[in-house]
């Protein structure tokens, strides 16, 4: 298992964003790179991506999620806003 690249962390938050997958999904998808530590992330904004994505299902209470829509529509704006060009 590789490092993601831009385009595929973007892809995930896209995904979130629409609802085509969920918080839960979302998080396991960034797990290994955050938790396992098996490949290192040098580019700054896939790991700031990835952390986010990681925490995406944090729950406040047992009915209630830290993170929500509005939150994950800023995660993507700041994305595309952070990194013009997808490698």
């Amino acid at each position: 298992m590789s490092v993601p690249t831009r385009a595929e962390v973007r892809e995930v938050l896209k995904a979130l964003v629409d609802g085509a997958i969920t918080s839960e999904r979302a998080s396991d998808w960034a797990r290994p790179w955050i938790v396992e530590d098996v490949h290192r992330v040098d580019d700054d904004l896939v790991w700031q991506a990835l952390d986010r994505l990681f925490g995406a299902d944090l729950m406040t209470s047992p009915a209630g999620h830290l993170h929500g829509p509005v939150d994950f529509r800023a995660w993507l704006a700041e994305f595309d806003a952070r990194g013009t060009e997808l490698t």
